[in-house]
């Protein structure tokens, strides 16, 4: 921390003097804290010890810092440093901290998952390995594109789960979606430009706009993105949430996926990002495969996460490329990659590895079905009120307002009954609807709480409430 300059004319021992006294007058060092022996501190700065010894003695003379035989040098009590002017003193503002905003009590927070039923055991289990048997591999940096177990479980899950056919060599690693997409865009042709869903996860078009890489929004239907708005526009990549779309919940019907395919395999260029959102949480119906599972062409790149079947504090995001175009990430220079700590990677491996996840996720499944059926059943007793969409898939679902409340006044009485809900409006960048809509979380409200979550919200929207 004593920076010397030695071209300067001042004695070197009155520079490092004068920077231990302000330290000293400035409290970053402390009463009885000590100073460094004045062979480390003069091999530090690589100066001599007999001017490491001039200051200290200049120090002492003045009484900010005392020594100690055989001990060393500290600094001297505060009450008796000597009285110095007051502008010597620095005006540093003291640092505040910020404190985390409590959730309200009546929280349907997206993103959340049921806390009561994290698998603490296995994850114990699998750290207790990681760490405590001799990984000697697992503290180095690794493979960029993510460890091949991982990879390799993550492979044989997508096939038996989403019809993904895939090797380790096309998946790849990272801390999350936004990150995906920014690895992936390195990858796309130059000046290629997105077609984006509307409404869609804000964190999408800001990363294309920190990249500089132009988009629009096209809207979506009750059936998913229809290819006849996409055909009038010359952009080349779509990004899509075909089984689940964020945050509307509709599910792109099979003619829809065709289409959109045919569209993509007429150009070389032109690609598919399917984002494949909650799909692990079908409530109704037959599994729908993923998008990717039908394409031929190999257009289609395929986008998840560990963040709703998991945790989102894993930080673990997976994208399975094209093989032309994992060829050219492995032979990229310099790209992003290696940021998921390979300890997280081995723990989720060897709990994909023992079909301790596939039985989490069973178990899961139940749960959030039981809660969204609490909800469906509650909120469909007031048909006049409100209505229900996106419910079949996913941890959340949509609700519209229909007794003449706008949005805005919605939204002052969810605030008077300590609700958090977020606004359908918060995730739609140009097609706007009148009648006010909102995104209900379900995944992280208590079993226990649903009911109380349910009668609050609706209580709210009592027409005879006051506004």
């Amino acid at each position: 921390m004593f920076h010397i300059d030695k071209s300067q004319k001042q004695p070197i021992y009155m520079q490092l003097y004068e920077k231990i006294r302000d330290s000293i007058i400035n409290g970053q060092l402390q009463e009885d804290e000590k100073l460094p022996s004045k062979r480390h501190l003069g091999d530090y700065l690589s100066v001599s010890q007999t001017t490491v010894e001039n200051a200290y003695a200049q120090l002492i003379d003045e009484g900010y810092i005392y020594s100690k035989q055989r001990s060393g040098f500290f600094v001297s009590a505060i009450d008796t440093l000597p009285l110095i002017p007051q502008q010597r003193v620095s005006s540093v503002s003291p640092i505040r901290r910020v404190e985390t905003q409590p959730l309200s009590r009546y929280s349907f927070q997206l993103g959340a998952i049921d806390k009561a039923h994290f698998p603490f055991e296995q994850f114990r289990k699998y750290a207790k390995e990681a760490f405590d048997t001799l990984q000697d591999t697992l503290i180095e940096s690794g493979d960029v594109q993510g460890d091949f177990m991982l990879r390799q479980q993550i492979s044989q899950y997508l096939f038996h789960s989403r019809g993904v056919e895939t090797t380790p060599e096309q998946v790849i690693i990272a801390s999350s979606t936004e990150q995906l997409l920014s690895i992936i865009t390195d990858l796309l042709p130059e000046n290629h430009s997105f077609i984006l869903e509307d409404p869609i996860y804000p964190q999408v078009p800001q990363l294309l706009s920190r990249k500089h890489i132009s988009y629009r929004f096209v809207p979506v239907c009750h059936d998913g993105l229809h290819v006849e708005h996409i055909d009038q526009y010359d952009d080349n990549i779509v990004y899509i949430t075909p089984s689940h779309q964020f945050p509307i919940g509709v599910t792109m019907t099979l003619q829809n996926r065709i289409k959109l395919l045919k569209w993509a395999s007429q150009h070389p260029e032109r690609y598919i990002i399917e984002d494949d959102y909650d799909s692990e949480f079908r409530y109704e119906g037959k599994p729908i495969p993923a998008l990717q599972s039908l394409d031929k062409a190999e257009r289609v790149i395929y986008v998840s996460t560990f963040s709703k079947s998991i945790a989102p504090s894993i930080r673990i995001a997976y994208a399975v490329l094209p093989r032309h175009l994992a060829k050219l990430y492995q032979n990229k220079i310099n790209i992003e990659g290696g940021t998921v700590p390979r300890h997280t990677q081995y723990i989720v491996s060897r709990f994909m590895e023992s079909n301790q996840f596939e039985r989490h996720l069973n178990r899961m499944r139940k749960i959030y079905r039981q809660k969204r059926d609490v909800l469906i059943e509650y909120f469909s007793q007031y048909p006049t009120l409100c209505q229900i969409n996106g419910a079949q898939t996913g941890m959340h679902f949509v609700v519209t307002i229909q007794n003449g409340l706008n949005e805005q006044t919605c939204m002052a009485r969810f605030k008077a009954h300590d609700i958090d809900v977020q606004p359908l409006s918060q995730y739609l960048f140009q097609h706007h609807n009148t009648t006010p809509q909102f995104v209900i979380g379900f995944g992280g409200i208590p079993m226990e709480d649903i009911e109380a979550h349910a009668t609050q919200l609706l209580k709210s929207l009592e027409i005879n409430e006051s506004s």
